[in-house]
């Protein structure tokens, strides 16, 4: 008897149950329970779709906030729309370095709470040489200017708020402590930095190869040297950001985020002319030709590479590294307006130097690094985000052009032509005519990068459309040479 009446319960809970269940779904009352994975793939918000080449290659899953590198290394152009750098305010210095370190890839990845980030800028000097006359402490194109600093600083301290942040220089003219204060590298004028450190007096007394300040570092494999000297706090750092300048250079073309911390981070008391004078003409020879700057750079940078690269373009510099007389202080001026980032030194500076209108393939010691697979040289493998390179470019001249150095003559776009577009299921193909030159094809569905796709399988084209909602939505397909000239057609579907 007992059992019956126990059935009967539990039969009339079960009931009950599932009368309650079909209720609260059909009204409803479960809706924070439930992921309604029908609604989300149909909704404007949906996420960026999987990548399908015709090859039948399985697609990576990508994200809104996350570019689709496949492989690709980053690099980001900000531009100002002021029409000339002088109008430009800190306040939108400070959201143009940030849009383009976040554009790159973002501090996420690369900053933790408590470490220890040396920020290196390029402060080569304060003046010109030969007359003494000297630089605006603002946007005088051949020092980074503070305020771009100030604002990786308050960045970085978003990131790490508790660690340490170091901006560490060696200046090649006047004493680096007497460099940092006169252009205002300063506490006072840069808040959150816990150190303005001058390499040469961080690493000892004059020719003092035994300081506690230094290290000694092995490098087996170097092409010039086998061991180097390197300021202890700087090799030991968590993370090193470069702030170069957009800037040419005579023999290496480009003064980039690589030179910055090869030359400039190199300790002066070991490595610069004499116990007063800083500059490093004696540590490697500066003709050039002999091929052994290119060395040094390559070694120099294997001993401690760099985390990220912020550029501060907001001016631009050419027949740099400085200017060589009073007519040159303002008249190798660029005005660029521009702010440059990415986590790959070697792709940052392949972009500048083609920003500059130099090829990089023409600048040894980005072709060594690249050779060694330390980052990227070949420019279909790099995506450019932010403004596109040709319609940022400036023909910058180098003051001894004959010192090496191979300028951008092809300014012609590549070929591209639309044959065929067809809808097939879930399935957009695309049946492209390109130009033997073309390295490299983009595809942009509403405003955002689908694909990237290289010499191997860019003439068809298949992307999986099945996320997106119904109604039109605009592509966009643009191709490249190695030299980022470019050309755009667009579509729908």
């Amino acid at each position: 008897m007992k059992s019956k009446i126990i059935k009967r319960i539990v039969l009339i809970s079960l009931i009950a149950a599932m009368a309650l269940a079909f209720v609260s779904y059909k009204y409803g009352l479960l809706n924070g329970f439930i992921i309604n994975y029908k609604s989300e793939s149909t909704s404007s918000e949906t996420p960026i779709p999987e990548v399908v080449y015709s090859t039948g290659e399985k697609p990576v899953e990508k994200t809104e906030e996350k570019a689709p590198t496949l492989g690709q290394a980053l690099v980001s152009i900000v531009q100002s729309d002021k029409a000339k750098a002088a109008e430009i305010t800190y306040e939108e210095i400070r959201n143009m370095v940030e849009n383009a370190i976040n554009l790159s890839g973002g501090f996420e990845e690369v900053i933790k709470d408590n470490q220890v980030v040396v920020l290196k800028p390029n402060l080569v000097q304060m003046q010109v040489d030969s007359t003494g006359q000297p630089f605006d402490k603002e946007l005088n194109g051949a020092t980074t200017d503070w305020r771009v600093t100030k604002a990786v600083v308050e960045i970085v301290r978003k990131y790490n708020p508790h660690g340490k942040v170091f901006v560490m220089e060696g200046s090649g003219g006047d004493p680096t402590r007497k460099t940092m204060e006169y252009l205002n590298y300063t506490h006072e004028m840069i808040p959150g930095v816990d150190e303005f450190v001058a390499i040469e007096e961080d690493s000892g007394k004059w020719q003092e190869f035994d300081s506690e300040g230094l290290v000694k570092y092995s490098l087996p494999e170097g092409l010039l040297h086998k061991e180097y000297y390197l300021n202890k706090r700087f090799l030991q750092s968590d993370v090193l950001i470069s702030i170069p300048c957009l800037k040419t250079n005579s023999g290496t073309v480009v003064s980039g985020s690589i030179k910055n911390v090869s030359i400039g981070a190199a300790p002066a008391n070991i490595y610069g002319v004499s116990a007063t004078n800083p500059g490093r003409t004696k540590m490697i020879s500066h003709k050039i030709i002999d091929g052994k700057m290119d060395k040094w750079l390559y070694d120099y940078y294997m001993c401690k590479p760099i985390d990220f690269v912020v550029m501060d373009g907001l001016q631009g510099f050419q027949n740099g590294p400085v200017p060589i007389g009073k007519s040159n202080i303002t008249g190798d001026r660029m005005n660029m307006r521009l702010i440059m980032a990415g986590k790959d030194a070697i792709a940052v500076d392949t972009i500048e130097a083609l920003v500059m209108g130099w090829d990089p393939e023409s600048i040894p010691y980005l072709k060594y690094l690249s050779d060694k697979g330390i980052g990227k040289l070949d420019t279909a493998k790099i995506s450019v985000l932010g403004k596109p390179v040709d319609e940022v470019r400036k023909d910058f001249k180098i003051r001894f052009s004959n010192l090496g150095g191979v300028k951008v003559q092809d300014r012609k776009p590549p070929e591209l032509r639309l044959n065929n577009q067809q809808v097939i299921g879930n399935n957009l193909s695309l049946d492209l005519s390109l130009g033997e030159d073309t390295t490299k094809v983009e595809v942009v569905i509403d405003d955002k990068l689908q694909l990237i796709a290289q010499k191997r399988d860019y003439r068809k084209i298949v992307l999986d459309i099945s996320g997106y909602s119904e109604g039109e939505h605009q592509v966009k397909i643009l191709s490249y040479d190695r030299f980022m000239n470019r050309s755009e057609l667009e579509t729908s579907f």
